[in-house]
């Protein structure tokens, strides 16, 4: 799986989710008692939640998770009309991530471009030689790639929290606290996977914590920073790799 793949299929977790149809569990911690949701079902508590991060105009999303064996760890800042900037990393490698006015930046360290050829079956002369070439320096997605459907998704924030028709039954259990803050949470099952939604009880019912245990995409991602200024610029013009230059 490439690494633009493996963060995709991160994001599109997230979305399933929020949802409660793709994702995990999480330890409860001794809190007290909460009810501001009084009345609502789980479902219907997921839905406020759902609407509530859809109005937000930025936030920072942080975890990790495991797809088809292979562990990756992100920590973005995601911004309204789709921009973003953050870092990911994947096999002892990383790569930095802008997004910003329709285009997407790429920067990875030596590791991740030389991950990246081997992935894409070019030759050991190729992936060096495209790993010296991009060495401190930013690629610029071609817009072909840019437009495909696995660019990162949870840069959009639309999308990340567009509403799931086939969300699964959920359950509400103990109240706990996610950082300090008091949360309410709901649970649900998708195949082996035990899948938790922790949502803030104090102030908007913003989803604090999403988690999977079991299944074959175990991970956790932490919402957090919610509102907060984010600004993201595109790299300076020389640092920038021209995509038509890497062509045959």
């Amino acid at each position: 799986m490439g690494n633009r793949t493996l963060l995709a299929t991160a994001a599109l977790c997230v979305t399933a989710v929020l949802t409660l149809t793709a994702c995990g569990d999480d330890k409860k911690a001794d809190a007290k008692p909460v009810e501001p949701f009084k009345g609502l079902t789980a479902a219907q508590i997921s839905e406020k939640a759902r609407v509530a991060m859809t109005k937000l105009d930025s936030f920072k999303v942080k975890g990790g998770m495991t797809t088809d064996g292979e562990h990756m760890t992100f920590d973005f800042a995601v911004a309204a009309k789709g921009n973003c900037h953050g870092t990911f990393t994947t096999g002892g490698a990383s790569a930095e991530i802008r997004q910003v006015g329709g285009d997407t930046f790429m920067k990875g360290d030596e590791k991740f471009w030389q991950q990246t050829g081997s992935r894409e079956g070019s030759s050991s002369k190729e992936t060096d030689a495209l790993t010296e070439m991009l060495k401190g320096r930013w690629f610029k997605m071609p817009a072909e790639d840019a437009k495909a459907d696995d660019k990162f998704p949870f840069c959009d924030i639309d999308t990340m929290f567009e509403k799931d028709e086939k969300e699964g039954h959920l359950t509400r259990g103990a109240d706990t606290e996610v950082n300090g803050t008091p949360a309410v949470t709901l649970t649900g099952k998708d195949g082996a996977a035990t899948q938790t939604l922790l949502i803030s009880a104090k102030g908007e019912p913003y989803a604090l914590r999403l988690t999977a245990e079991g299944g074959k995409e175990p991970g956790s991602f932490d919402f957090s920073a919610f509102n907060e200024p984010v600004t993201v610029t595109p790299p300076p013009p020389g640092e920038v790799i021209d995509p038509e230059k890497l062509k045959g």
